[in-house]
Parts: structure tokens; sequence; C-alpha cells
């Protein structure tokens, strides 16, 4: 009721000249579709949701493992203070931290710029943040991994507990190094959290508006901060083009549907053969 009657609606719509306007919306087959592919922002806006996708998606889950083992071996009454810090930000709103983080990026009086300005950098030198196509990416994944950074520790920090001392009592007497531990034994046991996370993370930040909107102010400079949800709200709000704008979120359902096949399986098969 809740979901497959408005995906079928979403599709039907999506194949209409449905607007503000639209009394009767006009059965227009794939013409949306082709609109779409054929607009002069689809390239940029495509590679910039890949972009941010990559950025997020790696730097999140290679941090919050870091941090996982880091939290595991600092001692219980320092880890669970570690973790409660790491995890307040996921009980704010997405659209707080967007405002929140455009503070911090600021070019003239972001704390940000003023540390590099206090470590010697000219004010000509530092970096625009927001401003920057080059940077925009880069800052929107940094904001967001703030946010969401907590939440997936506490999965992998579960994943660490639940494999067996006797493992690393075995590896350190066979000699191996920390860091042969890593590769060796916490990596491979901590497969299906990665699944879990690498998939999560996948979807989350696809399908991710509100921050990125509030952040990059409607998803400036120019095109380069715009991500597909934007897009999409661009289209259904400020241009009222609802058929156009339901037609972009079929493409986007049908991105994050391939794309998540394609991780299971690659992952799900790293994990049987971890298992075998």
């Amino acid at each position: 009721l809740l979901v497959f009657i408005p995906l079928i609606m979403n599709i039907g719509y999506s194949l209409t000249d449905y607007t503000v306007n639209s009394d009767v919306p006009k059965f227009i087959g794939f013409a949306n579709f082709v609109s779409i592919f054929q607009d002069p922002d689809f390239g940029l806006i495509c590679s910039n949701t890949i972009k941010l996708a990559l950025l997020y998606v790696v730097g999140l889950n290679t941090l919050a493992i870091a941090l996982a083992i880091l939290i595991a071996n600092v001692g219980k009454v320092l880890g669970n203070t570690i973790k409660s810090i790491l995890y307040f930000p996921c009980l704010l709103a997405m659209a707080v931290v967007g405002f929140v983080w455009r503070i911090i990026f600021n070019y003239n009086n972001g704390i940000i710029n003023r540390l590099l300005i206090m470590l010697g950098m000219s004010k000509d030198a530092v970096p625009e943040w927001l401003g920057d196509p080059n940077l925009i990416m880069v800052s929107t994944s940094i904001a967001i991994i703030w946010y969401a950074l907590g939440y997936y520790i506490v999965i992998y920090y579960a994943g660490l507990m639940s494999i067996s001392p006797d493992l690393y009592e075995v590896s350190s007497i066979e000699g191996a190094t920390k860091w042969q531990e890593f590769r060796k034994v916490t990596l491979p046991m901590l497969a299906p959290s990665i699944t879990i996370n690498v998939v999560l993370t996948t979807m989350a930040i696809i399908g991710s508006f509100d921050l990125p909107y509030t952040l990059t102010n409607g998803g400036g400079p120019g095109q380069y901060g715009t991500v597909i949800p934007i897009w999409i709200y661009r289209l259904y709000f400020n241009n009222m083009q609802y058929g156009k704008a339901l037609a972009l979120a079929v493409i986007l359902a049908v991105i994050a549907m391939i794309v998540a096949v394609i991780e299971l399986k690659i992952l799900l098969k790293r994990e049987a053969k971890t298992n075998g």
C-alpha cells in the first residue's frame, strides 16, 4: 500500500506530460527519459553523484573500520566515551548539519580557513571549500561522513566483538605483526559487516538530498554541487516538470538497484571465499 502503489504510480506518471497545468496527463511514452539523457547537464550531474558516492563509501568505511579497531583497543571506559562522541552527530537533522558545515567551510570566516591562516597559509591561498568546483564534492563528502560515521562504527565494532580472541592468540604465536593480523584475521572476519555497511552507505548516498542541498545552497557552485536527488527536486518543485522529475526518479531507482546487486554479488562472493 505504501510502497508498491506509489512506485507504480511514479512509473506511470513518468510516461506522461504531467505538469502543474495538466488536468489529465497525456501519455508520451519515453519522451521524458529521452529529454533527461539529452540534457546538457546530465553528464556532469551523474559524474557528481558518482564522485560523491565513491568519496563517501570508501572514505567512511575506511575511517569507520580504523576507529572501530581503535575503540576496541583503548579500554571499555574510554572506548564507550569515544563511541558516544562519534555517534552524537547521527542524532541531528541532516539539514541542520548541512547549515553548520556551511559555516565551518565559509571562505572568509569558517573555522577551517581561519586555522589554516593561523598556521601560516596566505589568505589568498586558502581553499574555497564550497566555491571551488574541484572541492565541492570533497567538502560534501566530509560533512556527510562526519554525520554518519558513528552509526557505521557501531556495526564494525559489533563485528570486531564477534571475532574469537583465539584467532589473535594463534597469529601472535605464529609471529604475525599487527598489520598481518589485520590483513589475515580482522579484515576477513569483518566481511559480513563490510558487506552490510558498503551496501547501506551506497544506498544512503545515492538518495541523499537534504544535507547536500543545504550545504551547497541548492547545488552550487553552478551545477558542480548538484547530484541527482537535487536535480529531481529542482525539476519537480522549481520547474514544475512533474513527469520529467518522476522519470529521473525512476532512473535513480534503477541505478541504485543495479549498484546494490553488483555490490552484493562481489561482497557475498568475497564472504564465501573467506568462510571457505
